[in-house]
């Protein structure tokens, strides 16, 4: 395990450290690094962190109620909008 690039995730603002994401919530260290092993720097690693957490979000939103406020739908709109910050 990279401790460098975990940190950079565990610091990133949308799925570190007190995001509520579910790499914040569910993941140690170690599933974590499952998910960012193949990156290079600590861009890539919280890229990778981001894509996954983009992805458990749109996996939510398959088992929706259908309306467009529902909340799987709202999280996963805020994530991305913030994503693009």
């Amino acid at each position: 395990m990279n401790a460098k690039l975990i940190k950079a995730v565990r610091n990133d603002p949308l799925v570190g450290r007190g995001s509520l994401s579910s790499i914040d919530e569910c993941c140690d260290d170690a599933e974590l690094w499952e998910i960012i092993c193949d990156a290079e720097s600590e861009e890539e690693a919280v890229r990778l962190a981001r894509d996954s957490e983009g992805l458990w979000l749109e996996q939510g939103c398959n088992c929706r109620w259908g309306e467009d406020d529902d909340p799987e739908l709202e999280n996963l709109r805020n994530f991305m909008e913030r994503d693009k910050e």
